[in-house]
């Protein structure tokens, strides 16, 4: 925009592309009067740009700078970062102390945690539900697309949604809340005549004087059937100054009922369940989603959406739990064979000093490699068991460090397991969430495709009026007065007679030519109904697979786990009749034997670790798979409590329906609806 600024005498215009237009004045230096009387003629051009582009003069926040400033100071001014000046407060498990790391080692508290407790704090804390393979991510949506992420509130937000599309029950219930209006509007107006015929009576070149005013008042209903109802009850007001007036002042008016009933496009009980209101469809925005059908089966999906999400919490919890118990044993496992290793080094070396056999320069070296080795594993375990408890510690939403460090305290489960196929695999195809979901979405998109088959049809609707008119001198004057002329000194009174009447009955008919439009619509729904079922078959496919696949992991690892066992027994026993062997005959067993065999016995023993952790994953993984792990860790999804006001929201409602007359071919729209 343009601003007027620069050194004194001169104008220039400059673009600011930050601010509004405005033009700049004020704080002159030096004197103001001998500086005007100088530039009369550069204040003049001043003031008519100025007034051009729309400028204010005079204000607080600008000012005809002594020097031009250069365009990086608008450019800099432009792209600012702001931050937002927010309400809410940061939670003190972002503050936490300084992380578990290599180079950080601390002496930290011991907090044994079983798996219920684990699983019990990842579920009260997760307000916005998290997931392992989305940390660290470039495109994390809980950081680029937060709300994207599941959450607790998800249910609520859907019931309670308002758009077209995700619109909830109570959105779609009020398109049948009764519609109050009124208004009121007072006005006057004087012309002088032309001519008498035009005035009224009044000579030409007379002011013809009006006073007028308007009131009207209606209450609108819309019925399940697709009807509206509307009462209307109206008042105008004249005065004027003519002579040809039977009275100078008038009241007229009319109490009205109107009644419009869609009866093929858009008709009936089982349309506006689905779609809505005919009426409020607008052609290719809203659709013949709107119903309250439709939002049920919206919040069913949502409730399916936040199933699915606690689903994968849990079972990203049971898995980082159970390989932060297999990180525990591994980190184990490395100190013990780092602390050996250690001891050798130091055999060794003593070995060498005395010069005895096995202590030679090429022992000791292989001897000290073999430490360093052994320390960068151990050190490279902890690490892995430092990232695993602070993943953990993300699942359940606490803060990095607490000064407590994490261990499970539940013993990994190492008994065989043995599941009937046939009975997992109907638990899969009965329980599984993802299933449920897109059998409401099938569902939706069958009735939805039954609604718009219903607008293929010619809009016919019938329409019907009756009111009675009402006409007085005054609005609540004396009925007998009024120029004798049948009692017309109250219009009120003339209302209430309900002599003047006036009634319409008829039908409207309209027909898109073609109805290219309403058949598309119709071949759109047939199309996705037919994708979604052909999407739900292979759905059932994949979870078969699935299932079948969690199976040979469980087979796999339970098998694993036991060989795992037999072989870590098997290198015990070489190493320690290794060791035994190189301490009496070091001349026939080397020193590199030996190492040799304590680093197959370590990768032997996390390798058990590794399989009894995988055992465990295996075992909660299929009862994921077969959509009872809510069941197995004892978790139940259960709605909040209402407030009070809703509960006797529901027995008022409960007994208007005990005593409500039922409605004519209700009850067979309802059961089409639910075949």
């Amino acid at each position: 925009m343009d601003r007027l600024c620069g050194e004194p005498g001169m104008v220039r215009r400059t673009h600011n592309p930050a601010s509004p237009l405005q033009c700049v004045t004020s704080h002159l230096r030096g004197s103001l009067r001998g500086w005007c009387a100088s530039h009369v003629r550069w204040v003049t051009v001043a003031v008519v740009l100025s007034l051009s582009a729309g400028c204010a003069w005079f204000t607080e926040d600008h000012y005809l700078a002594q020097r031009t400033p250069g365009a990086e100071h608008y450019l800099t001014q432009a792209t600012e970062v702001s931050y937002p000046d927010s309400d809410t407060s940061t939670p003190h498990q972002a503050y936490a102390a300084d992380p578990r790391r290599l180079r950080n080692p601390t002496e930290d508290e011991i907090w044994d945690l079983p798996l219920q407790q684990a699983l019990h704090l990842a579920l009260s804390n997760s307000e916005i539900i998290k997931s392992s393979g989305a940390f660290l991510s470039p495109g994390n949506p809980l950081l680029a697309s937060p709300e994207m992420v599941a959450s607790i509130y998800d249910p609520a937000i859907q019931e309670t949604g308002v758009l077209f599309g995700r619109r909830g029950v109570e959105a779609a219930l009020a398109e049948f809340d009764a519609q109050f209006t009124t208004n009121m509007i007072w006005g006057r107006n004087e012309a002088i005549s032309n001519n008498t015929f035009n005035s009224g009576g009044l000579a030409p070149g007379s002011t013809l004087v009006e006073d007028s005013a308007g009131f009207s008042t209606s209450i609108q209903k819309r019925f399940a059937t697709g009807g509206q109802f509307a009462v209307t009850h109206d008042w105008d007001y004249s005065w004027n100054n003519s002579p040809t007036r039977l009275f100078p002042s008038l009241y007229e008016g009319s109490v009205r009922a109107e009644l419009r009933q869609p009866l093929l496009a858009g008709g009936g009980v089982g349309y506006t369940r689905i779609a809505g209101p005919v009426s409020q469809s607008i052609q290719g925005v809203t659709g013949v989603g709107q119903g309250v059908v439709i939002a049920r089966i919206d919040g069913d999906i949502a409730i399916a959406d936040f199933e699915i999400a606690v689903s994968r919490l849990l079972r990203d919890v049971e898995q980082t739990y159970w390989r932060l118990a297999q990180a525990y044993q591994t980190y184990h496992s490395e100190v013990v064979a780092r602390n050996e290793a250690e001891s050798v080094w130091e055999n060794v070396t003593m070995r060498a000093e005395v010069q005895a056999p096995g202590g030679g320069a090429a022992d000791v070296a292989r001897a000290a490699e073999h430490y360093y080795q052994s320390r960068i594993r151990a050190e490279t375990a902890l690490d892995s068991l430092y990232a695993l408890e602070a993943e953990l510690r993300r699942l359940m939403g606490l803060a990095v460090n607490d000064g407590a460090v994490i261990r499970p305290a539940d013993v990994p489960y190492t008994g065989e397991i043995i599941h009937d196929w046939n009975i997992a695999l109907a638990d899969a195809l009965s329980r599984r969430p993802e299933l449920r979901r897109q059998k409401w979405s099938i569902k939706s998109l069958d009735l939805q495709l039954t609604a718009a088959r219903s607008l293929t049809r010619p809009r016919l609707d019938f329409v019907s009026a009756y009111r009675v008119n009402a006409f007085g001198d005054d609005l609540y004057g004396d009925p007998n007065e009024g120029l004798g002329l049948g009692n017309l000194g109250s219009a009120y009174h003339r209302l209430t007679a309900g002599d003047q009447t006036g009634w319409n009955l008829g039908f409207e008919f309209s027909i898109p030519i073609g109805q290219r439009f309403a058949h598309a619509q119709v071949r759109n729904f047939e199309l996705r109904l037919i994708k979604a079922q052909a999407a739900l078959r292979a759905q059932e496919i994949e979870i078969s697979h699935e299932l079948a696949a969690a199976f040979r992991d469980l087979d796999r690892t339970f098998l694993a786990m036991e060989n795992q066992q037999r072989r870590k027994i098997a290198a015990e026993r070489r190493y320690t009749a290794l060791q035994q062997e190189y301490q009496a005959e070091p001349e026939r067993i080397t020193l590199d034997d030996v190492l040799r065999a304590r680093d197959t016995l370590s990768q032997v023993e996390i390798a058990l670790h590794t399989s009894v952790s995988n055992y465990n994953i295996a075992r909660a993984d299929l009862y994921y798979r077969c959509g009872r792990l809510l069941d197995y860790d004892n978790v139940w999804l259960q709605e909040g409590a209402w407030d009070s006001e809703a509960y006797e929201d529901v027995e008022h409602h409960a007994q208007a329906r005990a005593n409500a007359i039922p409605g004519f071919g209700l009850k067979n729209d309802l059961e089409s609806l639910t075949e």
